[in-house]
């Protein structure tokens, strides 16, 4: 037998009210849950939806479905990562990679054409690099800041955040650095000392990541959107 929508919508709801917040977590485990009860019901149609659930729960042990929270959250981050990795290979083999490498270019010789046009010396750097976590922010907010809002419940939408933590150390250059090295000239590469060098390997490292976060994130909402479609939206 196939449970109906309102089945489907109470077990959504007994799954919640268990201790899993997350969206995409309850359609995980209401897939296996759900497949188990229509089994149940099949077997013994007297048998209560609420009665099945709860046998179904017991059958999980003291732990109930943490373990397959666990293992659903660990697949997620795997996936992430193989997603971000692809990306990265994409991005490096397209001519797309002319956006991290201007981006980078952009920001280190503008500091220093603010330093020999208008005398800025280690300001020149913090001016140009707040200017580029304003546009940032920006972008940030409206490219995913509807999406953000509306799936900021799914554990999978989540777990993109985790991938920002790779830009956080080029922001923080771009909007400190200026304290300890000053600005740079890349059309002078031959007196750019080794320090200097990791310095733009580093901040092209962040734009690189942040270059790949669209499709990244429109990957994972593209498998949300399906786990919405199969089960229908909370």
């Amino acid at each position: 037998m196939k449970l109906s929508k309102s089945q489907i919508d109470q077990l959504k709801s007994w799954i919640s009210k268990k201790g899993y917040p997350e969206i995409d977590v309850q359609y995980e485990i209401l897939d296996h849950v759900a497949c188990r009860i229509e089994k149940l019901l099949e077997e013994n149609p007297r048998l209560s939806l609420e009665s099945a659930f709860q046998k179904v729960h017991a059958e999980f042990g003291v732990f109930g479905f943490s373990s397959l929270e666990e293992s659903y959250k660990k697949m997620i981050e795997k996936r992430l990562r193989g997603y971000f990795w692809e990306a990265v290979r994409s991005l490096a083999a397209s001519a797309k990679i002319l956006l991290p490498l201007g981006l980078t270019f952009v920001f280190f010789q503008s500091s220093y054409l603010l330093e020999k046009i208008f005398g800025f010396q280690e300001g020149g750097l913090a001016l140009v690099g707040l200017g580029f976590l304003i546009f940032m922010a920006f972008w940030w907010y409206f490219t995913f800041g509807k999406d953000f809002k509306k799936y900021q419940n799914y554990a999978s939408w989540r777990g993109n955040q985790g991938i920002l933590m790779f830009t956080y150390i080029p922001m923080q250059v771009m909007a400190q650095g200026y304290k300890y090295f000053g600005n740079i000239n890349l059309l002078d590469p031959e007196n750019l000392r080794p320090w200097q060098i990791m310095i733009v390997l580093l901040v092209f490292a962040g734009f690189v990541v942040l270059s790949v976060l669209p499709s990244l994130f429109n990957r994972t909402l593209r498998v949300t959107q399906a786990l919405e479609q199969m089960y229908g939206e909370n």
